[in-house]
């Protein structure tokens, strides 16, 4: 395993365009968990992708996002109800073949 640390990431973004942009590109970083809410399962290098891309992307005047590391005590500790009963809360070992 790569020493993955969790993440959520939340964002209000002013213009339809930008928000569906910054949607399309956290699918691919981690599970959207409500409208405008992401969890993550990020290594150092994925979320400096992630905080680096947002910061050229967004408005600052207009936009804004929130990014939270949960230590994994923290995470251990998420309770969780409603629709997507599915909860993450330690990645899967990555298995090179």
């Amino acid at each position: 395993m790569m020493g993955k640390s969790f993440y959520i990431i939340s964002y209000d973004i002013g213009d339809n365009k930008r928000l569906v942009k910054i949607r399309k590109f956290l699918v691919d970083y981690g599970k959207a968990v409500q409208k405008s809410v992401f969890e993550c399962w990020l290594t150092d290098a994925e979320v400096e992708e992630v905080v680096r891309w947002l910061r050229g992307f967004i408005k600052p005047k207009e936009d804004r996002v929130r990014i939270y590391r949960l230590c994994r005590e923290c995470v251990r500790n998420v309770d969780f109800s409603g629709i997507d009963d599915e909860f993450e809360s330690e990645p899967e070992d990555e298995v090179i073949i």
